[in-house]
């Protein structure tokens, strides 16, 4: 979990924030921001409740409720919306107030 984490403010992290600092779109978003997104997800939130589970199914539990509570939040609500098409049109409504 320490390793996905380093990797994600040392190398993708520093991809984006140097990419904007040069006002390189590709290195900001492409190769910083994306990978960045991609492994916090698919990588560090899934290690992050194995962790846990190493140490106990209460503490697992605890943990699995943490990063459920996160994801319910409205930065994250895009990751609902990939299988729900309903939530992107709500979500476009609110934001552009049409």
């Amino acid at each position: 979990m320490q390793w996905i984490f380093y990797k994600l403010w040392h190398h993708e992290g520093r991809r984006a924030r140097h990419g904007a600092s040069m006002m390189g779109p590709d290195y900001t978003h492409w190769h910083g921001m994306y990978e960045l997104g991609k492994h916090f997800y698919t990588e560090f939130l899934p290690a992050v409740v194995e962790t846990a589970a190493a140490k106990g199914q209460e503490l697992k539990e605890k943990y699995q409720e943490k990063v459920g509570e996160l994801l319910a939040r409205e930065e994250h609500v895009w990751l609902q919306a990939l299988s729900s098409s309903e939530a992107v049109h709500k979500a476009y409504e609110q934001r552009y107030n049409q």
